[in-house]
């Protein structure tokens, strides 16, 4: 069973593992666990246990092997069901199965050489806001920028949402949802008690729905009026994959509810990773050169790179990787047994809750060598990186937008450093937020900006 696995350190009467976890980053604290007595530790908290894991062979039968034993566990999302619904993200079974496959058509080539132009513009919008810095001379929030950037390219790219309303709507309705719901991942009692922020959330969850359904709404009734017209962006791609005949108001929300997955998993992730990447690129100045010469090779003139030569982004792509390794945006990930499982001579009840530790994975010595260092080049070779780079998880659950975010992060990464020299003010650090996923840094990221040529 499972007493042959140690208990992590700072275990306490009643209230099990939680204290030492509210100590610090509950990530951190955890990867030093498994340092001291990994590579797999049980820790208790009240009202659940789980199995806490950094080893590769084991995470790789959890989600690859026998992941079919295994199914999300909704109490670590518990705080962001009001915001993901029933997308893909939280559901599991037949409808994970169907809404798996919607996505994935709606990810297909089309959407990427979508998401590509899409990219290129935005960053062009934003070129306005750097020059207006350049100006000034004041530092810019890249953060704010990286974050604006992503929220307008996956809008425009699932509801053909012009930047202007991009800009209006979205900061203003979806952003203060997600930072109250990370902060009811650790204070679950914000959900229920009258406070006016929870007045607040509930207007403003009640708006997005209500804006979502409308554009819905409105697109279906255009659908009809022309049942042959080419889907344009990923809301017509979702619709084009339901059944006409038989939507209702649960279709609605279904598809909502997947609009909603895409705001969260497209913008977040992505602005982290970009925040980040050019961060640990402005502390190395020759990197970020190498970055510029790999880019000038694909962005030539005034023209507009195709899908293919985009794809050809290798070292901004490394650098995006190399971020995501050394900085672990999304550190951890919960699967729960639903059947009893063995790993090994370890017997795994139905119940069990494991954490993949992927930011334990991701900073072991024996995986990658100077772990604390930023380095592109792990991901420029041909030794494949296999189960030890998980970011985007691997196997039947992995990340369907995953091309998606790495091809606007390639662009919008290249074409800032070709237009942009950076240099980060003395306060910038790597420490990074305690409690919010994904990951952001702790404190604002600024730079000073200068315009190129």
């Amino acid at each position: 069973m499972l007493d042959q696995v140690p208990h992590a350190p700072q275990k306490l009467p009643v209230v099990g593992h939680m204290a030492a976890l509210m100590a610090g980053a509950p990530w951190d604290v955890t990867e030093r666990w498994l340092r001291e007595r990994g590579p797999t530790v049980r820790l208790r908290i009240p009202g659940a246990s789980y199995l806490v894991t950094s080893d590769p062979e084991f995470i790789r039968h959890v989600i690859v092997g026998a992941a079919d034993h295994y199914v999300k566990d909704l109490r670590a999302m518990g705080a962001f069901l009001d915001i993901l619904g029933h997308g893909l993200l939280t559901s599991d079974g037949e409808l994970w199965k169907r809404q798996r496959a919607v996505l994935a058509r709606a990810f297909r080539i089309d959407a990427l050489r979508n998401v590509a132009e899409a990219s290129i513009r935005a960053v062009d919008r934003m070129g306005a806001v750097l020059d207006a810095h350049a100006r000034s001379g004041l530092p810019v929030d890249i953060g704010a920028q990286m974050r604006r950037v992503t929220l307008q390219v996956i809008a425009e790219a699932t509801l053909q949402m012009p930047p202007h309303q991009s800009d209006d709507v979205l900061p203003r309705l979806y952003e203060p949802l997600v930072e109250e719901a990370n902060k009811r991942v650790w204070l679950p009692f914000r959900g229920y008690l009258p406070t006016p922020a929870k007045f607040r959330y509930d207007r403003s969850l009640a708006q997005l729905d209500a804006f979502l359904l409308e554009k819905i709404r409105a697109r279906m009734q255009k659908r009809r009026a022309d049942p042959k017209a080419r889907p344009s962006d990923m809301l017509d791609m979702l619709l084009a994959s339901l059944d006409d005949g038989t939507w209702s108001e649960d279709s609605e929300r279904l598809v909502s509810d997947e609009l909603k997955t895409m705001l969260f998993a497209g913008h977040d992730t992505s602005s982290a990773m970009l925040t980040w990447t050019l961060h640990a690129l402005t502390q190395q100045p020759a990197e970020l050169e190498r970055l510029r010469a790999d880019a000038a090779l694909v962005f030539k003139g005034d023209g507009v790179p195709d899908y293919e030569q985009l794809k050809r982004l290798d070292f901004a792509g490394a650098c995006l990787k190399e971020a995501l390794r050394l900085y672990n945006i999304v550190p951890i990930v919960v699967r729960e047994a639903i059947v009893d499982d063995r790993f090994g001579e370890l017997v795994i009840p139905r119940g069990t809750k494991v954490m993949v530790h992927m930011q334990a994975l991701h900073k072991d010595p024996r995986h990658w060598p100077e772990p604390e260092a930023f380095r592109p080049d792990r991901f420029l070779g041909d030794e494949p990186v296999g189960h030890r780079w998980l970011p985007f998880i691997t196997g039947p659950r992995s990340c369907v937008g995953q091309h998606f975010s790495l091809l606007e992060a390639k662009i919008v990464l290249s074409r800032l450093a070709l237009r942009y020299e950076f240099a980060p003010v003395a306060e910038n650090s790597d420490a990074r937020h305690r409690f919010n996923i994904p990951v952001g840094p702790r404190g604002s990221i600024l730079m000073h900006v200068r315009p190129r040529g």
